[in-house]
């Protein structure tokens, strides 16, 4: 193909990720993919990508898999897609010191450590896109930890972007709203992990229901849209700093702007404290 380029996309596993491989491999791109788990590696290398194990949480795998990521392009990366994390969905007073930390290694610190390690092999005129979130921008309850984690790498790739400008190098920020994933699926277990632990004070019910619910939820799209931004923006078709993706999210961003402090009267109803028996 005529001027593909290399892209590094972690998270490749499923989801937003694993579409953004599939439309980059079609597209006639190099796609260097990261995966945790040996079948989803295996997946990846038989869609043509070339797979690297990643685990976000452990600073020895992020710096192997810089390496290898540098060995396989050669030193030239034009674009990296910071996707790779996980959702923690449980009520701030539920969450540990460990639950914390692994929520913020994967979402946040994993992810600007590999864009440290692999900086040198981005040139002028690449790209650096992180995957956000609706809820980087608005804040629900029981989903205090991911929020977290999202407003802080929106904060990173402001920092980034200020700091690249010089060297034109481009970051872009993907704010998703509900996708089709397996990324209920995954936070459900979570907090059946973290409520084993301990009785909680909150009740979970109304949230869990809808976390284990089957079919899409309410407002979401295919991990598909989030490949064609994803396209797009390599493509250079959208140039903005933020794309909001879902009407879901684009709602909730503009009823934060209008209504501000006031818009948590109209988030979530309020968690009510379990009845004591």
């Amino acid at each position: 193909m005529q001027n593909y380029k290399t892209l590094v996309i972690t998270g490749g596993s499923s989801g937003i990720g694993l579409a953004c491989v599939k439309a980059a491999l079609q597209a006639g791109h190099c796609v260097i993919a990261t995966a945790r788990k040996v079948e989803d590696l295996e997946n990846l290398k038989m869609l043509g990508a070339i797979a690297v194990k990643l685990e976000l949480n452990d600073e020895e795998s992020v710096m192997q898999a810089a390496n290898h990521i540098l060995r396989h392009s050669g030193g030239k990366i034009d674009a990296l897609f910071n996707n790779a994390g996980y959702g923690l969905q449980v009520a701030m007073e539920d969450s540990s010191w460990q639950d914390l930390q692994r929520q913020l290694n994967s979402n946040v610190i994993g992810p600007v450590i590999l864009t440290n390690h692999l900086l040198p092999a981005l040139s002028a005129g690449s790209q650096i896109i992180f995957n956000s979130s609706i809820l980087g921008l608005v804040t629900l309850p029981f989903r205090g930890p991911y929020c977290m984690s999202k407003y802080a790498i929106e904060a990173a790739a402001d920092a980034y972007r200020l700091e690249l400008e010089s060297l034109n190098i481009d970051v872009h920020v993907i704010q998703p709203g509900p996708i089709e994933a397996n990324f209920r699926q995954t936070a459900a277990l979570k907090i059946q992990e973290v409520l084993a632990r301990k009785a909680p004070r909150l009740c979970y019910h109304e949230h869990l229901s809808r976390l284990e619910a089957k079919g899409p939820s309410a407002g979401s799209l295919p991990a598909e849209v989030c490949a064609e931004v994803f396209l797009a923006i390599i493509n250079r078709n959208k140039t903005q700093n933020r794309y909001l993706v879902t009407h879901t999210a684009k709602l909730a961003a503009l009823l934060k702007r209008l209504l501000g402090s006031h818009f948590h009267h109209i988030a979530k109803t309020k968690p009510q404290a379990k009845a004591r028996l």
